[in-house]
Parts: C-alpha cells; sequence; structure tokens
C-alpha cells in the first residue's frame, strides 16, 4: 500500500496543480479534517480544506523539493523551500503533512514542523490520524473531472 499511497499523493497534488477543485473534493472524505501546526489552525469539511490548500498554493511560493513517504495507511508530503513557511514558527525543513487514506479517500490530515514526529504517526496508533485498519478498499484512481 505504500505505493499506491504515494501514487494517491501525487494524483491529489496533480489535481491541485490544475486547480481541480471538482476533483480534489471528490477526494475527500466528508468528515476530514485538517490539523495545522497549532492547535487552533484546524479545518474541518472537504470545502474548508479545498479552499486552504488552493490559497497556499502561490505560483509566487518557491519549492525547492518535494519528498514523498509511503506508509501502509498515509502517505506524508515534505515540502522544503523559501515559499514553504508558516507566520509565527520556524520551519528549518520544510512542512510534512501526512495524509491518513482511507476507502481511496483523505481522511485527515496532520501537519508537523519535525520529521521524526510526522514519521512516527500512523503506524504504531490510530489515534492522530485516525486510521481505521479493518475499513480498506483497494486504492482507486483519482478521475479527472475535465
Amino acid at each position: 500500500m505504500k505505493r499506491t499511497n504515494i501514487e494517491f499523493l501525487i494524483g491529489w497534488l496533480d489535481a491541485l496543480r490544475r486547480d481541480d477543485r471538482k476533483t480534489l473534493l471528490a477526494s475527500l472524505d466528508p468528515d476530514v479534517v485538517w490539523q495545522g501546526l497549532k492547535p487552533d489552525w484546524v479545518c474541518r469539511g472537504p470545502e474548508e480544506v479545498v479552499d486552504v490548500f488552493i490559497q497556499h498554493r502561490d505560483p509566487g511560493r518557491e519549492v525547492e523539493s518535494l519528498e514523498f513517504i509511503g506508509a501502509e495507511r498515509h502517505a506524508i508530503l515534505h515540502a522544503r523551500g523559501p515559499g514553504v513557511r508558516e507566520i509565527e514558527i520556524e520551519l528549518e525543513d520544510g512542512i510534512y503533512n501526512a495524509f491518513a487514506i482511507s476507502d481511496g479517500r483523505v481522511t485527515r490530515i496532520d501537519d508537523f514542523a519535525d520529521r521524526a514526529a510526522a514519521l512516527s504517526t500512523g503506524e504504531s496508533r490510530t489515534g492522530r490520524l485516525g486510521l481505521e485498519a479493518e475499513r480498506r478498499r483497494p486504492w482507486k484512481p483519482i478521475a479527472s473531472a475535465t
């Protein structure tokens, strides 16, 4: 599942790159939650999550590298570069977005500023990412709405 979760995330980013809002919304669970780096930085529901991702995808923000890290029930996107920053928080190594993926949809996203914390999430516990290990169907590619 590691590879399929990475491929799912690549499809997600491609939809974001194309500003394909319909595909982005379809790839999110209706109860999706995105927890940012601070407790009060939270988005609930597909519309709010997509709105914030689209807002942060500023073509003027420079990104030096993207890394995809696959796991059995999630994938982590690591973005680095001068354009990858958060107000009030130092991001020496960029940001890590951990996407919990179940039944072909993103159920939760958790942000991390620390690689070790991002890598330790999800695999040994089901808490923060809200994983449901027994409720998985095979991965299906995100179909383009265009």
